[in-house]
């Protein structure tokens, strides 16, 4: 009987294992795709190959020269765990108000070797900005013990916001396995109110957003959990021989319900996705972004999944919201499959008032690119675009839609870079991707220029987090990329403007007083220009929260605020400035 039972047990064990064996070798086509015969970055010749043509789009990359040498911890290695490919993440965070960005890095960690152990170099960071002045080059100091911020853990994405209103703003980071909420004192300190806030939780986290989504002027927490994952799971093999290994992926892994924390007034914050209608169990977020898509003055939701579709929340007022993504023509590709969905970059690419998608994905998957057709409705047209060719070979992470050479259309910047190392394999594949910039044909096209933007556009990366501001007060807009195994980088912007520009920043009153996601609607000459004060996207990043407006010299024009309350406010502007300031009912 023993015997037979063994027997029974054993059958079942090899069962079991040819049953893993034939999902892993016919499951979906991101592994297939990955590994097919071809060069993983030769573009093809055409009109959608790089231009050649001179583009005024330039970057220098500075960050060494700057006094920021950070590299992420615990990144790819022998153990491939899974742990060790997403991160890590930045804001550009005016910390201590002194009107100059800082940064803020989240770090890694190793399970051989807890960053603990290492020491201060494997806490997250703080770089101070201290530039003398405008026109002065750039300098950071760390300022992370100074700050309170030393703290070791699996450091995925970062949120930045004001969320109890004191000027300050505040950081949410997320971690694999917890959260930190670290509370902005006001004097160059934060203080760890993750617990009394009630924001602790075990989830793998990777992206967060802060916005007021029930308009009652408080900022609410939106936190995207990836995949339900453990360090005691082995590594997983190609099909090839020999095999290589590579860190596992979310096919065949349960999805981890998403995180909605509404902000209570008075430091406290009440978790309830459940009941909002966002905790969708099959979900595997790795970015989100709010914004009012169709335009009822309520901040929507709009998540990307990786190997699931992508979700749409519609906000119905009183913190319930509906999923329409299938519906709505922005949950899955041009052709109707899920996709591999990494970052989101959000923005009015073509002028029409109404805001726009572009979703990274993996290697061998073109990159989405999701037109709003008026509320929320969406179509992709990421080919129309010529998008199609420069984004297929690579495996896109962070990308965002900033104007940078300030020409009124967003261009589109992507980091690139794999998670798996398949080089031994001898079929083209790249592990390192150079990073893309593509300039705004007037919303028409998009055309890769990165062959001139610069030297840092010709070498390979592991690129992941990207986020963008003005860092050296200068008018333009910059770029900050995190990247695994090589120091992260600070692209100052160099381009030939054609325009000026002017700084505006928000603060509300009866709205949050850091106005995430309000839109700033401005008529110059005739022509109106819609900007969104970002909350989100960029993948795991938190970029700089005033707006930079394209204008000639001597303008006059009109901006018209859609508050995150639902508030529209109208400024007759009769000398756009080099900055202007626009408090809530002050005109």
């Amino acid at each position: 009987m023993r015997a037979y039972l063994r027997f029974l047990l054993f059958s079942g064990s090899v069962i079991g294992l040819l049953m893993t064996f034939a999902w892993w070798r016919f499951r979906p086509n991101r592994f297939d795709e990955a590994t097919s015969t071809r060069s993983s970055i030769q573009l093809p010749a055409g009109n959608n190959a790089q231009s050649t043509a001179d583009s005024p789009i330039r970057f220098s990359s500075i960050a060494k020269e700057a006094g920021v040498d950070f590299k992420y911890y615990g990144g790819p290695g022998p153990q491939h765990f899974m742990t060790e490919q997403n991160g890590g993440g930045v804001a550009l965070i005016d910390f201590d108000q002194d009107g100059w960005l800082d940064i803020f890095f989240t770090n890694g960690s190793n399970f051989e070797r807890p960053a603990e152990e290492v020491g201060s170099t494997a806490s997250q960071r703080l770089f101070r900005n201290v530039t003398v002045g405008n026109g002065e080059a750039l300098r950071f100091e760390d300022v992370t013990e100074t700050a309170g911020l030393v703290s070791f853990g699996f450091g995925m994405g970062c949120s930045s916001g004001d969320y109890d209103n004191d000027g300050f703003p505040d950081l949410f980071v997320c971690e694999y396995g917890r959260h930190h909420l670290w509370h902005n004192r006001g004097d160059g300190s934060f203080e760890d109110v993750t617990e009394p806030a009630g924001v602790a939780d075990s989830l793998w986290a990777a992206s967060a957003a802060f916005g007021d989504l029930d308009g009652d002027g408080n900022l609410d927490l939106y936190v995207a959990n990836y995949v339900k994952w453990s360090p005691d799971e082995p590594a997983c093999y190609t099909q090839h021989q020999p095999p290589v290994h590579i860190s596992c992926g979310p096919l065949g892994r349960q999805g981890q319900p998403d995180r909605l924390y509404h902000n209570l007034g008075d430091g406290r914050f009440d978790e309830i996705g459940e009941s909002a209608g966002i905790a969708v169990q099959d979900g595997k977020g790795l970015d989100v972004v709010l914004a009012d898509f169709d335009g009822d003055r309520k901040l929507d939701i709009y998540v990307a999944n990786d190997t699931v579709e992508n979700y749409l929340f519609l906000n119905r007022g009183q913190m319930k919201f509906e999923e329409v993504g299938v519906s709505r023509g922005a949950a899955v590709s041009a052709e109707g499959t899920a996709m591999s969905g990494m970052g989101i970059a959000c923005a009015d690419y073509n002028g029409d008032g109404l805001l726009d998608l572009y979703v990274t994905n993996f290697e061998n998957e073109v990159n989405s690119f999701f037109e709003n057709l008026g509320g929320a409705t969406f179509r992709p047209v990421n080919s129309q675009l010529g998008l199609n060719p420069v984004s297929r070979p690579m495996l896109g992470f962070g990308a965002v839609l900033a104007d940078f050479d300030l020409d009124h259309y967003p261009d589109l910047f992507v980091a690139n870079g794999h998670v798996w190392d398949l080089r031994s394999l001898a079929m083209g594949h790249s592990y390192e991707m150079p990073a893309q910039v593509l300039r705004n044909d007037h919303g028409r096209r998009f055309q890769d220029v990165s062959r001139n933007a610069g030297n840092y556009f010709q070498q390979k990366w592991l690129g992941r987090a990207v986020a963008t501001g003005d860092l050296d007060n200068d008018g333009d807009t910059d770029v900050v990329v995190t990247q695994l195994g090589q120091p992260h980088s600070i692209l100052r912007n160099d381009s030939r403007i054609e325009n000026k520009s002017v700084q505006l920043r928000l603060i509300g009153t009866t709205a949050s007083r850091d106005a995430l996601s309000a839109r700033v609607v401005y008529q110059v000459e005739e022509r109106t220009w819609t900007l969104l004060i970002p909350a989100g996207g960029g993948y795991q990043a938190s970029s700089d929260h005033r707006l930079l407006l394209a204008v000639h010299d001597n303008t006059t024009g009109k901006l018209t605020v859609f508050w995150p309350n639902g508030h529209e406010e109208v400024v007759m502007a009769k000398d756009l400035s080099a900055e202007i300031v626009l408090i809530e009912g002050q005109r």
